[in-house]
């Protein structure tokens, strides 16, 4: 035991000894696209809210989602951002290899902030009922006479209905409350 405690205080550090970790160094492993694009002063996509300043920043390497007016819908990653388009990689199934896209940024109608979420059926579905359970073990209540039954038997009945809900508020459409910019990081 005494051999074991002297061979790990020998091998450990302590941590005002340690070297202080750069700023770039953490920003790097926060999030390396944006301390890329911020360090080779690199194009990125905005997302701007006009009336209240918002931004959603997309960056290269990022995942892009969105929808042209044509109505192709398109999730892949920033290739390139130019002055007034950007380049993004898709994959090809016909060809069955990836290609570059070019997309306008006049020819975006709507973005997606994030990915669409299947609506799963599982048991975390049925969870409002184990408070009934839980009632039931520990006070004696019976669940089916329980005027609590109806509440969770909607609550079941409306978890669907959420992800549906959540899924249907996910997209931005580019009106003149929403635009899509390109700035430049300096």
């Amino acid at each position: 035991m005494l051999l074991l405690c002297l061979t790990t205080a020998t091998f450990a550090q302590e941590i005002h000894h340690q070297d202080a970790k750069s700023v770039e160094e953490l920003l790097y492993r926060k999030d390396p696209s944006k301390a890329r694009s911020m360090f080779t002063k690199d194009k990125y996509l905005v997302l701007e809210k006009v009336r209240s300043g918002k931004r959603t920043k997309f960056y290269k390497g990022d995942v892009f989602r969105f929808r042209t007016k044509d109505g192709t819908s398109y999730e892949d990653n920033i290739f390139d951002v130019t002055d007034s388009s950007f380049v993004i990689t898709t994959f090809n199934e016909v060809m069955n290899r990836h290609e570059y896209v070019e997309v306008k940024l006049r020819e975006v109608a709507k973005i997606y902030k994030y990915p669409k979420k299947r609506i799963n059926f599982g048991i975390a579905n049925f969870s409002p009922f184990a408070y009934l359970l839980i009632e039931w073990a520990a006070w004696g209540v019976d669940p089916v006479t329980n005027p609590k039954l109806p509440l969770a038997a909607g609550l079941t009945a409306a978890s669907p209905l959420f992800t549906v809900f959540q899924n249907s508020i996910r997209s931005k459409k580019l009106t003149e409350n929403y635009r899509l910019r390109v700035f430049q990081s300096f």
